[in-house]
Order: structure tokens, then sequence, then C-alpha cells
């Protein structure tokens, strides 16, 4: 299976607040999440390793009503996850 990008949040572009995270050949590195806060005003994406409880990495979207924001927070996400699986190679 040869998916979209480098690293892709599965669920994301469904609407989900959660799923895997996959590498563009279908490999399997971990769970993304996405959490708003009270007011639904700002938001955080979270990635954690498979077999870990702590988010590894997080990226902070500040006004959620701005589509940009959000995209450049997982943007910035997915770069420090393929970053990160690609020190491990």
């Amino acid at each position: 299976m040869e998916l979209a990008y480098p690293i892709n949040l599965n669920g994301f572009e469904d609407g989900s607040t959660s799923g895997d995270v996959l590498t563009c050949y279908g490999e399997f590195l971990g769970v993304w999440a996405f959490v708003k806060d009270e007011d639904n005003e700002t938001g955080m994406f979270h990635f954690t390793v498979y077999g870990e409880s702590d988010p590894k990495f997080s990226e902070q979207v500040g006004v959620l009503s701005s589509g940009m924001l959000i995209g450049l927070a997982m943007s910035k996400l997915c770069g420090s996850i393929r970053d990160w699986h690609e020190s491990l190679a």
C-alpha cells in the first residue's frame, strides 16, 4: 500500500480526531490525536509511538477557526515524525 505523503495521519481528511500514523509505504509508526481546549478555540496535535504512553511530539494550534494554522501545525508534526523516523534508519 502506497500513501500520498511521506507521513500520513490516517483519518484526518475524514474528520477524525485520532488515528494511525503511517509512512507512504504503509509502515505503522504510532497514533495521532487532536485535542481541543474546553472553549473549542485552540487545540493540540499529538503523536505517540506505538507501545509508549506519552506523546513524542506535539504541535499547538492557536486558533481553530484558521484552517491555515491547523494545516501548519499538522505539517510541522509530520515533519518532526519524518525526521525522527529517518534518524532510526
